[in-house]
């Protein structure tokens, strides 16, 4: 599912009026954001059937964020927002507090000497705590067996909340609207568990 580079992809977001580009960018709890939105898939269809909430996806690469681009187009959104950037300077990015993150499928940096990059990372933990409101929720989702465990550990660790969690989010009784990302799609239809937390801050 990777992408060929498109030299072109970033010019074309920023250049959108639904690329965020002007810091800090005030949130406020009717905003819902994901992070390592990918080719927004999920994020538009959240959109589409709820267009008084805004939604911000986040997207390190410039490329699969321009596929995100032409869902809103395609759509006629009007409440979806896209950022290139990293997570680690989310509260760079943004001022004020939302309700509602998602982390979906993040790179699982399987080597040991990597485990700071992970989105579960307690740095980044910290970042999101700071973003969320009291009674604000983070989902997680990933086909990565390893990662799943790893966030388990290191919520545990940062004394975070720990809502619900399962290995099989398709077959639990855990009630969210889910819509599925491209990688979420893609490893349903192979039959893979999809691993997922619900999580916030003790306070």
């Amino acid at each position: 599912m990777r992408l060929r580079h498109n030299k072109d992809a970033i010019n074309l977001i920023e250049e959108s009026e639904f690329s965020i580009k002007k810091f800090p960018h005030n949130l406020n709890d009717n905003t819902v954001l994901e992070i390592g939105m990918g080719k927004g898939k999920m994020l538009s269809e959240l959109a589409e059937n709820h267009p008084e909430i805004t939604y911000i996806g986040i997207e390190k690469y410039s490329t699969p964020a321009l596929s995100a681009l032409k869902k809103i187009q395609e759509k006629n959104l009007k409440n979806m927002y896209l950022l290139i950037g990293d997570a680690i300077k989310i509260n760079e990015y943004f001022t004020g507090k939302i309700k509602t993150i998602w982390l979906t499928f993040s790179d699982p940096w399987p080597k040991k000497r990597h485990f700071k990059r992970r989105l579960v990372y307690r740095d980044f933990l910290k970042e999101y705590k700071e973003l969320l409101t009291d009674d604000g929720i983070i989902y997680f989702k990933s086909d990565n067996d390893g990662l799943y465990q790893y966030a388990l550990e290191e919520l545990t660790e940062f004394k975070a909340n720990i809502i619900y969690h399962t290995t099989d989010l398709h077959n639990c009784d855990f009630e969210i609207e889910n819509h599925f990302t491209d990688y979420e799609k893609k490893f349903n239809e192979l039959g893979k568990n999809i691993n997922f937390i619900a999580f916030n801050f003790k306070k």
